[in-house]
């Protein structure tokens, strides 16, 4: 099981922490920089099912950026490696 902090004020989740005590160390730093250390009312750390980090990377696409810049680091390494051998 995973944890994650809930700000009912703010509307924010913290990302999953296996332990319950990374989740409560989370909302402590939140309500040091967003809430001046108040609680907010209704704030609460939740149980949630595990998401296994490398099932969610397997999901992700690149951007049409992304893809351009790993095409232009290809060719760059390909001329490195050409310009080596041939001088």
């Amino acid at each position: 099981m995973a944890f994650t902090y809930h700000c009912p004020r703010c509307g924010t989740a913290s990302r999953p922490y296996f332990f319950r005590a990374g989740a409560e160390e989370h909302g402590v730093r939140h309500r040091r920089r967003r809430h001046d250390g108040d609680y907010p009312v209704g704030e609460r750390i939740r149980r949630s099912a595990w998401v296994n980090p490398f099932a969610r990377a397997a999901r992700w696409r690149p951007s049409g950026g992304d893809a351009a810049a790993a095409a232009i680091a290809g060719l760059f390494v390909l001329w490195s490696i050409w310009h080596a051998f041939t001088n």
